[in-house]
């Protein structure tokens, strides 16, 4: 097959690349943002997880010329519609819109996207007809017109801090400076009176600049609540191709501001670290009168001096795997940046490596007197949430912007003494946690199997004895004594809890054959019938034991797979499942919580058992305010039920005794599980606190609490909207707007509480560790997920909560992406 030949563009093409917010399982994006790349263009990517404006925004300020974006999830049509209904919006209806989604997207809706005024949606039969290289060939072709034309009174707008007017003038500095010197030396007289500092961020590729930088910009937005920011990043343009790769935004969560401009620049040019023209984005951005501009460099190697050219205050980032200590002599930046970060301080040798730049710094700057606490350098981590280090380096650099420039940028941001340390989620010395898993499995496998051959030969010793002492006489003693000593020699060797195991066998089977068979669960005997009876009467055994004889046979059955409910567990942690529960799953969820709250009551009606498996909206699952215009994170209450407070899940749940043994209830979410298990929790424990109300005659006395409650808000008291469903008896709903503490004293309350949460069966399908191992796509970063997951867990320990499980993974989910089985083992 000829290879299809790549599109040479006229003009420099820039593309905002993304995969939609909720789109968990889109790995297309990347594939064709490579090509792109290597096609020539520069591409701006942002990744998954993100809103229609925000893309929308990203292209504006970047001043690019096309947008490329995959979606997978089926919100394609509101999303492409929106993004171009926006770009209308704020002006800038020339950039083009691509997009494409496998099989998901229908001919039908291509078309009406394509009338609606998108570009391009791209079909698996385009693929097929084209192959990748000719759809991005399409894309290119389309997108190549020039940028930073037509300059025409963008300078009125440029005191607004108009994104559209700054990035049109930054693309004229890069792409037409010389037709617009005129402009451009207005600008540099508008800038002549502006105090604005620039501070030089640069360093080696992968040193964490960009997870620094956004780190910076989200404590200066916490800090000065009227200060504006403007960022300049530049990446490297490919020497081969001259496309460029600018993702800095990946990492940047805390831009998504009105008060934050962005700007992604290539070198287009070789081994320099910074693009010609910063010095005309600076200036634009300061006849802008932003208060603060970051540059950040490309970062090609050990002398990025360049970057002190142009700014006020130089940072220079590392990381402690330098190399050797006469490493350190080789990097100029050691001489002349302002300020030091020592940046992935978790590393292993961090402390040795922040004792060595602390040392080169001395040696370079004579400085030999001075505490290594006063020094200009810092270990960080950035990566971290409120690293303490972090937010000394923050103050520092903002005290030395203060000393260095007349700007009025006066920090109150408090930092505390602690040193930065990475908070681990499983300790160092557990890092091999799941080798030390395999390699248990592997011994123990082994042992069995050792235990189970020497079983069997005992076992055939004891038989052949059998048979001797059966047929005695003067010429078998001998053997038989030899035999009888063996076997007690051998038998020395075999577990005493192996040996049990076979002497209780024929017991084992016996109790399984009996009508019922009982065992205990926390104290509390249960009886459970161990057949059931077929249409022709047949009595079904629904436990049915192997009929072995031989002792090695029965050990290693009963040592790798044995009954349900004892070790290993195999087949379950309980010896008989529930009885008098149908495994029916009564799935809903759609619309609000009243609509969803009445097809439970729909599909449970009659049945004894309530198993209720409730399905969110993607507001919900990332975790967002229906109240807020929700951008495109899919429409409130489409595919799922839209839950944003406690009164939702109450509403939710109403009718339905949680606290019963025969209720149980699922909720498959990610990112916000915590947040929706405590919704239902609460639901429960004031359905309880209802109950205790009533039975002891409390009705009007708290009702008279309730009204003095809203009376005193003076807003109006929330209602279940509509009629009630048949099944439903209203339970849940006389707290509606407050809960049991408000209305009840409180060692009562207490007392519920814990009863209520003992009782309260169901689960959480949290399946934030494939979302992260798959595609990173968390609402939380995973450490603080994580440590969510593991705060939920020590609660339910410490408060007896064992009926309903805190973390419930999808074997299915964790294959999906990509776990080999010593992983899911570890994961279950």
């Amino acid at each position: 097959m000829q290879a299809t030949e790549v599109y040479k563009a006229k003009n420099k093409i820039r593309i905002v690349t993304a995969a939609s917010l909720f789109d968990g399982h889109d790995a297309a994006i990347n594939i064709m943002r490579r090509i792109i790349q290597a096609s020539g263009a520069e591409v701006i990517h942002l990744g998954h997880d993100r809103s229609a404006e925000e893309v929308v925004n990203c292209a504006i300020e970047e001043d690019a010329q096309a947008i490329a974006l995959t979606s997978y999830q089926g919100g394609h049509n509101e999303y492409f519609k929106y993004m171009h209904d926006l770009l209308k919006e704020k002006g800038c209806p020339h950039i083009k819109i691509f997009g494409g989604g496998g099989g998901v997207i229908l001919p039908e809706e291509i078309k009406e996207l394509h009338d609606y005024g998108i570009t391009r949606i791209y079909s698996p039969d385009d693929g097929r007809s084209l192959g990748l290289q000719g759809m991005i060939n399409d894309l290119l072709t389309q997108s190549d017109f020039p940028s930073g034309i037509n300059l025409n009174g963008e300078l009125n707008h440029i005191k607004t801090k108009d994104p559209k007017a700054i990035a049109k003038l930054i693309s004229g500095a890069e792409n037409n400076y010389e037709q617009y010197k005129t402009v451009f030396d207005e600008i540099k007289k508008l800038k002549q009176h502006v105090v604005t500092p620039v501070l030089g961020i640069t360093g080696t590729g992968g040193a964490g600049k960009s997870s620094l930088v956004d780190e910076f910009v989200r404590r200066f937005l916490m800090d000065f609540e009227d200060k504006n920011i403007a960022i300049v990043s530049v990446d490297p343009s490919k020497r081969k191709t001259g496309g460029a790769l600018l993702g800095d935004r990946i990492r940047m969560n805390s831009i998504n501001s009105d008060r934050v401009y962005m700007r992604s620049l290539a070198t287009r040019q070789s081994n320099l670290a910074l693009s010609k023209h910063v010095q005309e984005a600076i200036d634009i951005l300061k006849a802008a009168d932003y208060d603060l501009i970051i540059l950040e460099t490309s970062g090609i190697g050990q002398s990025d001096t360049e970057i002190t050219e142009f700014s006020d205050v130089s940072l220079y980032v590392m990381t402690p795997e330098y190399g050797a200590a006469t490493q350190l002599e080789k990097i100029d930046m050691l001489d002349f940046a302002d300020i030091i970060a020592v940046n992935k301080n978790d590393k292993k040798g961090a402390q040795d490596a922040l004792r060595d730049v602390k040392k080169q710094y001395k040696r370079n700057h004579q400085l030999w007197e001075v505490e290594d606490e006063k020094l200009p350098v810092f270990g960080t981590i950035a990566s971290q949430f409120n690293d303490p280090g972090m937010n000394r380096l923050y103050v520092e650099i903002m005290n030395l912007i203060g000393a260095k420039t007349e700007s009025e940028l006066k920090s109150s941001f408090e930092i505390s003494d602690e040193m930065s340390e990475k908070i681990f989620i499983i300790p160092p010395k557990r890092v091999r946690y799941l080798a030390e898993i395999s390699e248990s499995n592997r011994k123990y496998d082994k042992w069995a199997r050792e235990q189970s051959a020497l079983a069997q030969k005992l076992y055939s010793l004891k038989e052949s004895i059998d048979v001797l002492k059966a047929h005695a006489n003067d010429d078998t003693t001998g053997a038989l004594t030899t035999l009888e000593n063996l076997y007690n020699e051998m038998e020395q060797n075999l577990d005493g809890a192996n040996k049990k195991i076979i002497e209780g066998w024929n017991e084992k089977v016996e109790k399984y054959k009996k009508e019922v068979f009982s065992f205990h669960v926390r104290k509390k005997e249960i009886k459970i019938q161990t057949h059931t009876e077929s249409l022709s009467h047949s009595q079904i055994p629904k436990i049915t034991l192997p009929s072995y004889k031989a002792w090695g046979d029965i050990l290693n059955w009963s040592l790798q797979e044995n009954v349900p409910g004892e070790f290993p567990f195999t087949a379950g942690v309980y010896p008989f499942k529930r009885q008098g529960e149908d495994p029916t799953r009564m799935f809903a969820g759609e619309g609000g919580p009243e609509r969803t709250n009445r097809r439970f009551h729909y599909v449970s009606l009659g049945l004894p058992a309530k198993r209720l498996s409730t399905a969110f909206d993607s507001v919900t699952l990332y975790g967002r305010d229906p109240e807020y215009r929700p951008d495109i994170y899919g429409k409130i209450g489409n595919a799922g039920v839209s839950i944003c407070c406690l009164d939702d899940a109450k509403k939710l749940y109403s009718g339905f005794d949680l606290c019963n043994v025969k209720t149980s209830v699922s909720m498959t979410i990610n990112g916000p599980a915590a947040m929706l298990t405590a919704f239902f929790m609460n639901a429960a424990i004031d359905q309880q606190c209802e109950v205790y109300i009533k039975e002891n005659g409390l009705e009007k006395e708290v009702e008279t609490k309730i009204e003095y409650i809203y009376s005193d808000k003076g807003v109006t008291r929330p209602t279940y909207q509509g009629e009630l469903p048949e099944g439903n008896d209203g339970l849940g709903l006389m707290l509606l707007g407050v809960t049991g503490d408000q209305v009840l004293p409180l060692d009562v309350y207490n007392d519920i509480k814990a009863k209520a949460i003992s009782q309260v069966r169901g689960t959480v399908q949290a399946d934030i560790l494939k979302e992260d191992q798959a595609q990173n796509t968390c609402i939380f970063s995973t450490e603080f997920a994580l440590r969510l997951m593991g705060d939920m867990q020590q609660y339910f320990i410490e408060n007896s909560i064992r009926n309903f499980y805190s973390v419930s993974i999808s074997g299915y989910h964790i294959a999906e992406a990509g776990a080999n089985p010593i992983t899911q083992l570890a994961l279950r």
